[in-house]
């Protein structure tokens, strides 16, 4: 019966410990500064349905008063499945000197539409002819090529086309990191380039009534798309997709913690009803001996407090290496802080000492009398 106690809050203990750890990594990814603007930010599948008129199309949504910007491109900065590209620096063509980085096209209203921070260089400029062979890069490139952000503008970098011939990029910016994968995984380079990419439109709003601003985009899609189906998306809903497993772990976690714990509960009051009905005549003599209805209800608890000790005891250090490991898949991620082991614990103790205390304190207020009689 002891084990039983032991080992069902010890279970209880751990599932806490998880499901607190569980919610506070998910509210620290939440809050992480991202590095870039994915609130009130508006995505449209299939932009290329527009077609030739795809510039037009992005024109007249600017023009509607409660959108700020809007970009055109196919790779936006949600977490998703991409590859990467072989560069090289200007007359460095050995593979061991290739640089692996993300090759994304976009116009020059991205950086603005998503609040990417330029800390070195400038955007594109569509006035200036030779940005059509411009890049930016971001902070991670400035470790593999050596040198810091203002020594990086004016780097050329080639890429080798099907044809074998160097194509020449200019570095004319560098933008600050940003967390365009999961935060599993560790910021990689990155290059923006100049050019057309059609997949996507994303559209930085002003305002938080959707409901009429969609039904302003939709009448100009419909306009400009006719019969094409009007998808799109809120870029902190496709933000938020990529941790639904673990939202759902968070929540089979607290799902099974209140199992757990409720099982635990029915045990130690069946075993509490049990011990005290057993020590009837040993409570009925305390009692005519001097001992008081505090001391009596102490002493019955204690004893059952302690099963719930030394279950804690057992499950802090469990909790502690099974969350720490579970926190190793994410590149940024928090530590598992000692509070939340005293909160578990702190529960556990409170629960359990909730559920003796009522049989307790029904051994230690019955009549002497009637617990010493005997037939």
């Amino acid at each position: 019966r002891n084990f039983l106690v032991i080992f069902q809050f010890t279970v209880s203990v751990v599932l806490i410990i998880g499901t607190l750890v569980v919610y506070q990594q998910l509210i620290f990814i939440q809050s992480k500064d991202l590095g870039y603007e994915k609130e009130q930010v508006l995505l449209l599948d299939n932009a290329f349905s527009v077609g030739n008129r795809l510039d037009a199309f992005k024109e007249e949504v600017e023009n509607i008063s409660v959108v700020e910007s809007a970009t055109i491109s196919s790779q936006m900065p949600t977490p998703s499945d991409r590859s990467n590209s072989s560069f090289f620096k200007e007359g460095q063509y050995n593979s061991e000197d290739a640089l692996q980085m993300q090759e994304w096209g976009v116009d020059e209203d991205y950086i603005e539409t998503l609040n990417l921070e330029i800390i070195a260089g400038r955007n594109f400029d569509s006035s200036i002819k030779t940005d059509e062979d411009a890049i930016i890069i971001n902070q991670a490139n400035l470790k593999i090529l050596g040198v810091n952000a203002n020594e990086a503008i004016g780097i050329r970098i080639n890429e080798i086309d099907s044809g074998n011939q160097p194509k020449i990029y200019t570095v004319i910016g560098v933008v600050k990191d940003f967390h365009y994968s999961s935060m599993r995984e560790n910021i990689g380079a990155l290059a923006l380039f100049n050019r057309r990419s059609s997949g996507k439109m994303a559209i930085k709003l002003k305002t938080n009534n959707y409901t009429e601003t969609l039904a302003q985009i939709s009448k100009l899609w419909k306009e400009f798309a006719p019969g094409q189906p009007f998808d799109y998306r809120f870029m902190d809903d496709e933000f938020n997709d990529v941790y639904s497993a673990d939202l759902r772990l968070g929540k089979v976690f607290m799902v099974f913690t209140f199992l757990s714990i409720f099982i635990a509960c029915l045990g130690l009051f069946g075993l509490a009803s049990f011990n005290a009905q057993k020590r009837t005549k040993e409570i009925g003599v305390r009692k005519v001996l001097g001992a008081n209805v505090w001391q009596i209800t102490m002493k019955l608890t204690l004893d059952f407090l302690k099963l719930v000790g030394i279950a804690v005891l057992i499950a802090l250090p469990l909790g502690w290496l099974s969350m720490n490991s579970w926190l190793q898949d994410f590149s940024y991620r928090i530590e598992v802080e000692w509070q939340v082991l005293v909160y578990a614990a702190l529960l556990v103790g409170l629960v359990a000492a909730l559920t003796v205390s009522y049989q307790s304190i029904k051994a230690a207020i019955a009549n002497p009398i009637k617990s010493l009689r005997t037939e």
